[in-house]
C-alpha cells in the first residue's frame, strides 16, 4: 500500500529537504524518493517541469514548488500549527522564508560552484545520486555545467564578495537569535525556520561554507542538524518579546534583499535583459529572475492584508518597502 504522499527530491536540493523536514515535523506519512536516472520515467509522469521537489498525493495529484506544497499540506494537516496566530509574526515568517529562498540561495549556489573544493564535492555527490559511484566523466560534466550557471544567480567575481559578506552577516545574526530560543520565533518552527534550513543545510554540507559555519556560528550549525528532524511543538513568543531579537534579521533583509528585489521586479516589469541594483553602495548586476519577482509580488500582497502599526514600524525601521 502506497503512503499518502510521495516526495521526489534530492539531498543536494535545498527546497527538497525543506519540504521533507516539514513533513517530518508534522508527522505526515510519506515516502522520500531520491530523484535518479532509475526513477526518471516515474518522475516525468507527474512533473510538469523538470524541477524538484515534486509531491504526489494518494490520488496521484502532483505539486511542485516548495512554498505552495507546504501551503497545501498545511491546509490539509492543521496540527501542529505552522503559521503564527499573530498576523504580524506570520508575515515576518513568510518574509524570512522568501529571503531565504531567493537571496540566501545565492550564497548556497555561489559557494558550491565558485570554489574548487566545493565544486568537486558537489559534483561527486550529485553523480553518485544519479548513477552511483565511479562516474568521473559525469562529475566533470556536472561541474562544467553548474559553474557555467553561476551568473544566473548573480554570482560573479564582482558580486561574490557581497554575497559572501551577507552570508557571514546572517550567521552572526542567527547565532544571536538562536541563543535564547530553539527556533526563530520561539518553541516551534515556522516558515522562517524551514526556509532558512533548506539553504543553510546545503551550505553546511559543503566544505567552504560549512567550515565557516562551524567555526563562526556553532549554534547555527547545531540548529541546522536538528532541523533535519525538528521536534519542537511549543508556543511561539510574543511580538513584544521577539521584535528586538528579530530587528537585526529584518535589517539584513532591508539592506541586501530589499534593493535586490526592488531592482529585479522593476527589470522584469520593464522586460529588461539586465537588472542593476545597488546594495550597500556596491553595484549588483545580473539577469532578471521572473520567479523571484512573482514571489516578491506575493509577499507584497500578503503585506497589504495586514493593518498593524507594530509591523509597519518594524518594516520601516528595517528599510523594507513593499508597495
Amino acid at each position: 500500500m502506497k503512503p499518502p504522499y510521495r516526495l521526489y527530491g534530492a539531498e543536494l536540493s535545498p527546497y527538497s529537504i525543506k519540504v521533507r523536514a516539514y513533513l517530518r515535523w508534522k508527522g505526515i506519512e510519506h515516502e522520500w524518493i531520491p530523484r535518479s536516472a532509475a526513477r526518471q520515467a516515474e518522475f516525468a509522469r507527474y512533473a510538469k517541469l523538470p524541477l524538484i521537489p515534486l509531491l504526489v498525493d494518494a490520488d496521484e495529484q502532483a505539486m511542485q514548488d516548495s512554498t505552495p506544497i507546504i501551503a497545501a499540506l498545511e491546509a490539509a494537516h492543521a496540527d501542529p500549527r505552522l503559521t503564527p496566530e499573530d498576523g504580524a509574526l506570520a508575515f515576518v515568517a513568510a518574509l524570512i522564508e522568501d529571503y531565504a529562498d531567493e537571496w540566501l540561495n545565492k550564497a548556497m549556489f555561489h559557494y558550491r560552484w565558485a570554489y574548487e573544493a566545493d565544486q568537486a564535492s558537489a559534483a561527486r555527490r550529485i553523480a553518485a545520486l544519479m548513477v552511483g559511484e565511479g562516474g568521473a566523466q559525469l562529475e566533470a560534466s556536472i561541474r562544467e555545467r553548474m559553474i557555467g550557471r553561476l551568473h544566473f544567480v548573480g554570482s560573479t567575481p564582482e558580486t561574490g564578495p557581497r554575497i559572501e559578506a551577507s552570508y557571514l552577516g546572517l550567521l552572526d545574526i542567527l547565532e544571536a537569535l538562536l541563543a535564547d530560543r530553539p527556533y526563530c520565533l520561539g518553541g516551534r518552527p515556522t516558515l522562517a525556520d524551514f526556509g532558512l534550513y533548506g539553504q543553510l543545510a546545503e551550505l553546511l554540507s559543503d566544505p567552504t561554507p560549512g567550515a565557516l559555519m562551524r567555526e563562526r556560528a556553532p549554534r547555527v550549525a547545531a540548529w541546522v542538524e536538528a532541523m533535519d528532524r525538528p521536534a519542537g511543538r511549543g508556543p511561539l513568543e510574543t511580538w513584544a518579546g521577539l521584535a528586538p531579537a528579530l530587528a537585526p534579521l529584518l535589517g539584513e533583509i532591508g539592506r541586501v534583499y530589499q534593493p535586490w528585489m526592488a531592482a529585479n521586479a522593476a527589470a522584469v516589469s520593464a522586460g529588461a535583459d539586465i537588472m542593476n541594483a545597488e546594495i550597500e553602495g556596491a553595484p549588483f548586476t545580473q539577469a532578471p529572475q521572473k520567479y523571484a519577482a512573482r514571489a516578491w509580488g506575493e509577499i507584497g500582497r500578503q503585506r497589504a492584508l495586514i493593518v498593524d502599526p507594530r509591523l509597519e514600524d518594524a518594516l520601516a525601521a528595517a528599510g523594507i518597502q513593499l508597495s
